[in-house]
């Protein structure tokens, strides 16, 4: 986290700003997340969020004169699912932390609101419930079973989108590709 010059809100014609020594510091955040998918349009669906918890800060603060606050960051996620294990996701959060600093001399405690916007972009990756057949001549689009153990597909790969009640590996029909899909009647 970098740290600017902290100004006062009150009385800036008395008081000057303060410049910390270190411009760097380490901070780690525990919370708990909560949230669901408010909608869902085809392959897209937008996630509403909250994260709520604690942060600790670095060794750059006097952690005796430091009472910390709440930590709360509010999202909104906007994913697509790419296939059944694999999603993008853009996510705009705004996060709302304080803590209070007494002053050693005994006067009034003073406090710090440094309050974070984070634009996150990345992918979620689910892991398989089902091991892949073991056989090599299996053509099977869904998930299966052999014996008494269930199977998820060879030919099922993890970055393509499936439909669940039957394989679509390849929706297209065969007249529709390659030098077929010029011919009047390709069969």
């Amino acid at each position: 986290m970098n740290i600017g010059t902290f100004a006062p809100t009150a009385y800036g014609d008395n008081i000057s700003g303060f410049a910390p020594e270190k411009s760097t510091v380490w901070l780690k955040k525990y919370f708990l997340m909560l949230g669901g998918t408010v909608y869902r349009y085809y392959e897209y669906s937008l996630v509403v969020d909250a994260n709520i918890g604690a942060y600790s800060l670095g060794g750059g603060f006097n952690k005796g004169l430091i009472s910390k606050g709440v930590l709360i960051n509010l999202g909104v996620a906007a994913e697509r699912e790419m296939s059944e294990y694999f999603r993008l996701f853009v996510r705009p959060s705004y996060e709302l932390k304080s803590y209070k600093i007494a002053i050693p001399e005994g006067g009034p405690s003073i406090t710090h609101r440094f309050n974070a916007f984070y634009f996150n972009v990345g992918f979620i990756y689910r892991l398989p419930e089902l091991r892949k057949c073991p056989i090599k001549d299996c053509h099977g689009q869904m998930n299966h079973s052999h014996g008494n153990r269930d199977y998820r597909s060879r030919v099922h790969p993890i970055y393509k989108k499936q439909n669940p009640h039957y394989g679509e590996n390849y929706p297209k029909l065969i007249k529709y590709k390659g030098r077929n899909k010029k011919k009047l009647n390709p069969y």
